[in-house]
């Protein structure tokens, strides 16, 4: 029998919809597979996502971008529904599906009418366990992705420079080197062999969570469950984490046909899940926002030295991370001059932590209306939940980040930032553009 583990989140007094209670329920069946299941009534439909833990940081070359290719494939069939049948069927009841690949998950989801659903729970088990395999498909998927990469990487300058400070920026060894996309080379080679190895590891229900948010019965999702997947086995030969090893100190010049020059740099930092003291990855999440503001501010509209700046950390990362600043320099102005400015204005976030009294009230205000406002949707509900269960944070880190955020003061802003944020540890890559012929 599963093993049912009840949780009830309260919001706090400060939520536009105080004292609402919301129930999420917890279970985990005998084969390992992890349920999640958040009730929503206020419409007659539901999402059911299952969650893999694996992503582009279990990759290293040559196997780059094998779990985004994997993802693919599964939608080419089983013995039990042949190719291009799971997608018909859930058209026919009138449903959604689709699925995405990330650093550190796979997920596929439907999202249909509330009397579907054991009907997308039985189509999602029967390809965790039965996918068929087949070189023509395999061919056909390989261009598919290639052309993908193309278009999202090799033919948008900003992309490669992205891509290559990953690459100067995490160790080949580690965590968060390769691209979810994979590189070409990689995705040409791959093997039909490769791809049934990678899904026979990790496509097993002790590395799968399943999530389900809407108008349903939390228990008649975790018998739908048992039903369909709990004959499964589990794999007890998953590999182990594999830690990021961020570098520091590298710098790199790309010179692209592109229209405009481009700059980035970024900074080792710790995620939620590797800092010591997690209220400092909260923080770094704050200076973010704050960062980004300011400097749009500062650069963007008022000086008018910069077209676009953003600023960019990944707060749920399940390894130690990056902290990313980004911008476009106004024409005429060169990728140093708008460096420097922006190296002025960290000093006074540094120095004079007391100018950002009203910023900060600002930014707590907005991030608790983005989040409130978010719980209307059921996939950006079902989505956190499942990401924080496969990183391994725990569900309860989606109802208490407002309250994480609004702990913080203009001190904290000004101690991270001068903790983490320093130019000798930066990576940077530069874009020149060479002429456009």
């Amino acid at each position: 029998m599963p093993k049912l583990i009840p949780f009830i989140f309260l919001f706090l007094p400060h939520f536009a919809f105080s004292a609402v209670n919301i129930p999420v329920v917890q279970a985990v069946l005998d084969n390992g597979l992890k349920i999640v299941v958040k009730a929503d009534k206020r419409a007659p439909v539901f999402i059911s996502q299952l969650w893999y833990k694996v992503g582009s940081s279990d990759e290293s070359r040559p196997i780059t971008g094998i779990s985004h290719l994997l993802e693919h494939m599964m939608f080419k069939g089983t013995n039990a529904y042949p190719k291009g049948e799971f997608s018909k069927i859930i058209a026919q009841n009138g449903g959604d599906e689709n699925a995405f690949t990330g650093k550190d998950y796979t997920a596929y989801y439907q999202k249909m009418h509330k009397s579907k659903l054991e009907l997308a729970i039985k189509l999602e088990a029967d390809r965790m366990h039965n996918l068929i395999f087949s070189n023509a498909e395999l061919d056909k998927e390989r261009q598919v992705v290639i052309e993908e990469r193309r278009l999202r990487v090799e033919d948008v300058p900003n992309a490669k420079v992205y891509e290559n400070l990953r690459l100067i920026s995490f160790d080949p060894k580690g965590a968060y080197h390769s691209p979810v996309i994979g590189f070409q080379q990689d995705l040409e080679r791959c093997k039909l062999e490769d791809l049934r190895t990678w899904y026979k590891k990790y496509y097993a229900p002790n590395n799968a969570t399943l999530v389900v948010v809407g108008d349903v019965n939390p228990q008649a999702v975790i018998e739908h469950a048992k039903t369909y997947f709990g004959g499964y086995k589990p794999n007890p030969d998953i590999p182990l984490i594999r830690p990021s090893i961020p570098l520091k100190s590298n710098t790199k010049t790309l010179k692209i046909k592109a229209e405009l020059p481009f700059y980035t740099l970024s900074f080792p930092v710790p995620s939620l899940k590797t800092a010591n003291h997690e209220h400092k990855a909260y923080q770094l999440k704050m200076l973010a926002h704050i960062l980004g503001n300011g400097l749009s501010k500062a650069l963007v509209r008022n000086q008018q030295i910069a077209s676009n700046i953003s600023v960019d950390y990944h707060l749920y990362d399940q390894y130690d991370t990056l902290f990313i600043l980004s911008f476009t320099p106004a024409k005429g102005v060169s990728n140093q001059a708008v460096l420097a400015a922006i190296k002025t204005q960290m000093a006074e976030l540094k120095n004079k932590p007391h100018l950002l009294e009203d910023e900060l009230a600002r930014t707590k205000a907005q991030l608790e209306a983005n989040f409130v406002f978010a719980q209307d949707q059921i996939f950006t509900q079902s989505y956190y939940l499942g990401m924080l269960s496969v990183v391994g944070l725990g569900v309860d880190k989606m109802f208490n980040y407002v309250d994480k955020m609004q702990e913080i003061e203009v001190k904290d802003i000004s101690n991270i930032t001068r903790e983490y944020l320093n130019f000798a540890n930066a990576n940077t890559v530069e874009l020149i553009p060479q002429r456009l012929k």
